[in-house]
């Protein structure tokens, strides 16, 4: 299996886990959907800056 796949299977697993969590939360009242929403945005912004800071594969 190539690097990239293996990058691949284990950000979609990740995305999936912390969706799931997010769900849990909003059902069992510790956050609402607009809280919920909030909290996706910054962690896309915190992936999207660990990301620029990975070294670079050729």
């Amino acid at each position: 299996m190539r690097d990239g796949e293996i990058r691949s299977e284990w950000s979609t697993r990740f995305a999936r886990a912390v969706a799931e969590e997010i769900r849990h939360g909003v059902r069992s009242g510790a956050l609402t959907w607009a809280e919920a929403d909030e909290l996706l945005a910054r962690l896309r912004v915190l992936v999207d800056q660990a990301l620029d800071l990975a070294p670079q594969f050729n």
